[in-house]
């Protein structure tokens, strides 16, 4: 969610939250920037009733180890100028002014992140969706602001589904309370705007980016 300070003829621009749901299936854990975690279970199996750890190899010499990885990743939020300009913390906007605000995230581990569900409420009383300004970009881990901005950008549709009642890509916008307008954006399988899943190979930037008028 973004607020603004009104004052006259300039409104300093602030962000004081977001409402950004993270959550990953065997894989990855969403929260702060952490190095990765792992951890080795073991099964037993074997020919003959003995526990000899086949699953791995299926000669008995096996060690059937099965690990499981999780990860703690941040989700970061951005709002730039129409010419990309990463705007700081206060920066002055206008009324009428169009901004872009930017969703992403870094996976820099070597495993990718499955299951990813991100949802941002905006405030209609500030902002106003532009609508059909969803787009999408991947770039390498570490990617900094200019780059990310240059990359190729696939545009996503609002709708939730398709004409055939399934979702049609991985991200989408709904109107959830007055005025009339787009005030909720969702991306992945996240509940209420069930989306196609959100995938973020390994050593990966994901972006999720969308236009907005200054009220």
């Amino acid at each position: 969610t973004e607020s603004l300070s009104f004052v006259p003829e300039r409104r300093p621009l602030t962000r004081t939250g977001l409402t950004a749901l993270l959550s990953a299936l065997v894989g990855c854990l969403l929260c702060l920037a952490v190095p990765a975690q792992a951890a080795t279970n073991f099964a037993t199996g074997g020919i003959g009733g003995l526990n000899n750890g086949t699953l791995a190899n299926g000669d008995g010499t096996g060690d059937a180890r099965i690990e499981l990885n999780s990860v703690r990743l941040a989700l970061v939020k951005e709002a730039r100028d129409a010419d990309g300009n990463v705007l700081a913390p206060g920066a002055n906007v206008v009324p009428g002014q169009q901004l872009y605000f930017v969703l992403y995230i870094d996976n820099t581990t070597d495993y990718p992140a499955d299951s990813l569900r991100l949802a941002d409420a905006l405030n209609e009383a500030q902002f106003t969706y532009i609508p059909g300004s969803i787009e999408t970009a991947a770039v390498p881990t570490g990617a900094n602001a200019q780059t990310l901005w240059s990359a190729a950008w696939t545009p996503l549709t609002d709708a939730v589904n398709d004409t055939s009642g399934n979702p049609d890509d991985e991200a989408s916008v709904t109107d959830t309370a007055a005025p009339t307008g787009g005030d909720r954006l969702t991306v992945g399988e996240t509940s209420g705007q069930v989306n196609r899943p959100l995938v973020i190979p390994a050593r990966t930037l994901r972006a999720v980016r969308f236009q907005v008028t200054v009220n």
